[in-house]
């Protein structure tokens, strides 16, 4: 089998190196957004005056976005091409992001961050259906996961950058930012993916209808894992204002941790998954176990906590909570028919997005209620334990379920 970075036999434009480097980027850039967006849900708590569950709201509308329209956006790449997608779609992206400037009340932005997600999952559709298409006949869950380590690098420089630019900036410009780097990197890598070849409606409607009952399983796995990474993301700033009194700008860094974390997780287990045959998993389950315990440590932990170890602890709290992704949607495009991998990838990628529409308000309306956020965390962990003794499961029952890499 030819080694993951071997120029020979590539099928794309360009090495393999600067190809996936791209890809890498791209995906970074859309993370910098529709994460970055999560984060600034406090800004836009104090801007409309939200409580904790409209709070959510902020990202149950973007992820609902994304969700509604990534099955399609990957059935899009499957039939015309992952290049054509994006080179088109990069422009309706900026033009959303653009419409932010115009919401003047909390109802209109709901609206305009719901579009915004419909266009932001061109980038995942095309970029995973690229990736993978490039990559053929070579191990894949480390591309893969070097690739979606672009969601929490972009999340990683949203959490680090943002708190002190919209601070000293404000919103408006911040919203001119992301338009500017979403066409520049959505520009850059359309010019390097190769042509797609187009399918028959027939041929792509009979094939999608023969891959349902090969994604569910991940689909699912996704769907509750997701959930850690989200309420991560969405209300880690606010815990750590209002619990651990820790200030926004030192916040932001502590969950720049969590994101580094589970960047570094999520290369570290597609080697792993790769050297256990391509069998995903064993290892996604290990992931939400992780995840949970930290939740746990998170929900015990004292007031008064040294800054450097609330580093330590998001760090690894991030491995397991943000380093899976991957994981499912290379599960998913190896356990079907090669033409349809955009499909499958981005059905179990709109599985994400419905978990991460779903729980955020949810975990907000739960502490507005208990008033604790220790009885949030210690949830999430009973969540996280069912979705690591799903993916036991799911291995455990079809060992050998994955296609040829």
């Amino acid at each position: 089998m030819i080694k993951p970075f071997e120029a020979r036999g590539f099928h794309a434009r360009i090495g393999p190196v600067p190809f996936l480097g791209l890809a890498t980027l791209s995906q970074t850039g859309m993370s910098f957004v529709q994460q970055g967006i999560v984060i600034m849900g406090v800004y836009f708590a104090v801007q409309y005056r939200l409580t904790l569950a409209q709070m959510g709201l902020v990202t149950t509308a973007l992820s609902l976005g994304i969700m509604t329209s990534m099955v399609m956006m990957g059935a899009i790449a499957d039939r015309a091409g992952p290049r054509r997608l994006l080179f088109v779609g990069t422009g309706a992206m900026t033009a959303s992001v653009l419409a932010m400037l115009l919401a003047s009340r909390f109802d209109v932005l709901l609206v305009v961050l719901y579009v915004l997600g419909a266009m932001l999952a061109i980038v995942p559709a095309a970029g995973t259906k690229a990736v993978f298409t490039a990559f053929r006949d070579r191990p894949r869950g480390m591309v893969m996961g070097i690739r979606q380590t672009g969601v929490p690098i972009g999340a990683l420089l949203a959490a680090a950058l943002l708190p002190r630019l919209t601070a000293n900036i404000g919103l408006r410009h911040v919203f001119w930012l992301f338009a500017l780097e979403l066409f520049v990197v959505g520009w850059l890598f359309s010019r390097v993916i190769p042509a797609g070849a187009s399918q028959s409606q027939g041929a792509r409607v009979r094939l999608q209808r023969a891959v349902l009952g090969g994604i569910w399983r991940p689909a699912l796995v996704a769907i509750l894992m997701v959930s850690g990474q989200y309420l991560l993301l969405g209300f880690s700033l606010t815990d750590l204002q209002r619990i651990h009194h820790v200030g926004l700008a030192s916040a932001g860094l502590v969950l720049a941790a969590s994101q580094l974390g589970g960047g570094v997780s999520r290369v570290l287990t597609g080697v792993i998954s790769d050297r256990l045959g391509g069998h995903r998993p064993p290892v996604l389950a290990g992931c939400a176990l992780i995840a949970a315990l930290m939740a746990w440590i998170v929900a015990l932990l004292p007031r008064h906590v040294p800054l450097l170890i609330l580093g330590a602890i998001w760090f690894v709290f991030g491995m397991g909570a943000v380093g899976w992704n991957a994981l499912t949607m290379t599960w998913a495009g190896e356990s079907v028919p090669p033409a349809q991998s955009g499909f499958a990838m981005s059905s179990v990628g709109t599985a994400a997005f419905m978990g991460s529409a779903i729980f955020p308000p949810l975990f907000g309306a739960f502490v507005d209620a208990t008033h604790h956020f220790n009885w949030g965390w210690g949830l999430l962990g009973v969540i996280l334990v069912a979705a690591g003794f799903l993916s036991w499961k799911f291995g455990r029952a079809a060992p050998k379920d994955v296609a040829p890499i």
